[in-house]
C-alpha cells in the first residue's frame, strides 16, 4: 500500500531570515496584492520562485522559471536555504480560529515524502479533475527548479495508534520554525531525527490508502515529472519518485473543510418570481429574515441549500431525492448525495442552463469563501443570484475518492493551508549543484 520515508529536507536558515517574512500561501491562493506584499517582505521571499512576474523581453532561455532557478541555487549557495544533513520526517501543527469560528482548534500533520503511484493503481486518491494550464505551469518550475516547495495535502483514516503519540518525545525540544502566517495561524514545525519513531509511523502508515485535500494539479506534476526522468534513471528510489506531502488523520479534531459559495450572473431575461416557480416542483422554498438566520438553517444539513435573490433570503430544501434522481443520468458516481453537485446539476445546470462547459468558461458563476462577500454582488446588481452551500463533510471526500469518482470544482476548501517553504524537497540535485 502507501510508502512513506524521511527526507533530507531543505528549510530556511532562521539566521539568516525570518519565517514570517519568507514563507507564502499555496501558488494559487495568492492574489496581485498578496503577491505585491510579498515582494516588498524580503528579498529572500519564496514567492520570487514560487510565482515570479513575468518580465518584458522574457523568452525561451531567460524567463520566470529560469529565473527561479537561479535565485534558488544562490540562496541555497549563500546558506539562506539549508539542507538538513540526515534523513528526517517532520511534524507540523497549526493552530488557528477558523474564520466564523470561536473556537481555537489545532491540526496536526506529518510531513514525507510519499511513493507516487498513478490514481488507477488505487493506492493514492482524488475528489478533484485537474487543468491543463496550471499543471504546465507546476511542471515548467519542477524542471528548472529541481525542487518541491509545497507539500501535498494528503489525508489517511484514522488509525489505533495516533502519529501525534509516537513523537510526543520529539515534540518537547525546541521546533525548527514557529511563526503566525497571514491568516493569523501559528505554525510549529519539529523535526524528527529518531529512527525508532520514524519506522514507528511508517508501520502505522503502511496498509492505508492516502486521500488527496489540496495538491491535486502538483500531485499530477509530480508524476509526469517522475514519468519523464524515468528514462534516465531507473533507480526506484530515487527523489524523482516520490512527492513531498503533510499527511493529516481524517479524524483530526482541527481538520476543517470551509464551504464555498456561489454568484451567478449574465443570465438573460432572468426573472426571480419566474425562477421561484421554476424551483417548486423540486425545492421546498423557506423564507429567512436574514442572511445570518439563513445560513444557520444551511448548516444544519439535510442538502439545504441557501439562496439570496437580491429581495428575499430562503432555505431550498429538496422535496424529494428520488425525484431528483433522474437529473444525474450519466454524472459521475454519487453525486446525486453531495450539496454541491445537488446545486450544480439541478439548478445551475436543469433551471438556468449552466452546464459544465459554461462553468469552466466562468462567465457566469463566481465563488466566495466568506457569505458576505456572496451577498455584495447581488445587493449591487453584479450578480443576479447567490447560493450558499454547507461544509463538506471529510466522510463524503473518501466516499467520492474511493468510488473513483470526482467532486464538482470549488466542492472543498481546506482550512488552512499550508504554507509553500516551510519544507522544501529536491529531486535531483545535479541543477541545484549544491550538497
Amino acid at each position: 500500500m502507501a510508502e512513506i520515508q524521511p527526507f533530507q529536507g531543505v528549510i530556511y536558515n532562521t539566521q539568516r531570515v525570518k519565517p514570517a517574512d519568507v514563507l507564502t500561501q499555496p501558488y494559487d491562493k495568492i492574489t496581485p496584492e498578496m503577491q505585491e506584499e510579498y515582494l516588498r517582505r524580503s528579498p529572500y521571499n519564496l514567492i520570487r520562485i514560487e510565482l515570479g512576474k513575468e518580465e518584458p523581453g522574457d523568452n525561451d532561455s531567460v524567463n520566470r522559471y529560469t529565473r527561479a532557478r537561479d535565485l534558488y541555487q544562490a540562496w541555497r549557495r549563500d546558506k539562506v536555504l539549508r539542507r538538513s544533513p540526515k534523513p528526517a520526517l517532520y511534524f507540523l501543527e497549526q493552530t488557528f480560529v477558523p474564520p466564523n469560528g470561536a473556537q481555537q482548534l489545532t491540526r496536526r500533520g506529518l510531513i514525507a515524502r510519499v511513493r507516487l503511484h498513478r490514481w488507477d493503481e488505487g493506492i493514492i486518491l482524488p475528489h478533484e479533475h485537474t487543468l491543463s494550464k496550471p499543471k504546465a505551469d507546476r511542471l515548467s518550475l519542477l524542471r528548472a527548479v529541481g525542487s518541491q516547495q509545497g507539500q501535498i495535502f494528503m489525508l489517511y483514516p484514522t488509525q489505533k495508534q495516533a502519529i501525534a503519540d509516537i513523537f510526543a518525545a520529539s515534540m518537547k525540544c525546541e521546533p525548527l520554525y514557529q511563526l503566525v502566517d497571514d491568516y493569523q495561524v501559528t505554525n510549529k514545525l519539529w523535526e524528527i531525527a529518531d529512527p525508532s519513531a520514524i519506522a514507528a509511523a511508517q508501520a502505522v502508515l503502511r496498509a492505508v490508502k492516502f486521500y488527496i485535500a489540496d495538491g491535486h494539479h502538483r500531485y499530477e506534476t509530480a508524476l509526469a515529472f517522475r514519468d519523464e526522468y524515468r528514462a534516465t534513471s531507473k533507480d526506484l528510489n530515487a527523489p524523482h519518485e516520490f512527492v513531498m506531502a503533510t499527511l493529516v488523520d481524517m479524524g483530526d479534531p482541527g481538520l476543517v473543510i470551509l464551504p464555498t459559495h456561489r454568484t451567478v450572473a449574465n443570465l438573460r431575461g432572468f426573472d426571480r418570481h419566474e425562477f421561484a416557480v421554476r424551483l417548486a416542483p423540486y425545492f421546498a422554498l423557506e423564507p429567512q429574515p436574514s442572511a445570518d438566520a439563513m445560513l444557520s438553517v444551511v448548516r444544519m444539513g439535510g442538502h439545504r441549500l441557501g439562496m439570496f435573490d437580491g429581495k428575499q433570503f430562503v432555505v431550498l430544501r429538496p422535496k424529494s431525492l428520488a425525484a431528483l434522481r433522474p437529473l444525474f443520468a450519466g454524472k459521475p458516481p454519487l453525486w446525486d448525495t453531495l450539496d454541491v453537485a445537488i446545486l450544480h446539476v439541478a439548478i445551475l445546470e436543469a433551471l438556468l442552463g449552466i452546464d459544465e462547459v459554461r462553468l469552466r468558461e466562468e462567465s457566469n458563476v463566481a465563488y466566495w469563501r466568506e457569505p458576505e462577500e456572496a451577498l455584495d454582488p447581488v445587493r449591487t446588481g453584479a450578480a443576479q443570484l447567490a447560493f450558499f452551500l454547507p461544509s463538506t463533510p471529510v466522510t463524503d471526500v473518501k466516499a467520492i475518492a474511493d468510488a473513483h469518482s470526482r467532486m464538482p470544482q470549488k466542492s472543498t476548501d481546506f482550512y488552512p493551508k499550508l504554507l509553500s517553504g516551510m519544507m522544501i524537497y529536491e529531486v535531483y540535485n545535479d541543477k541545484i549543484g549544491v550538497g
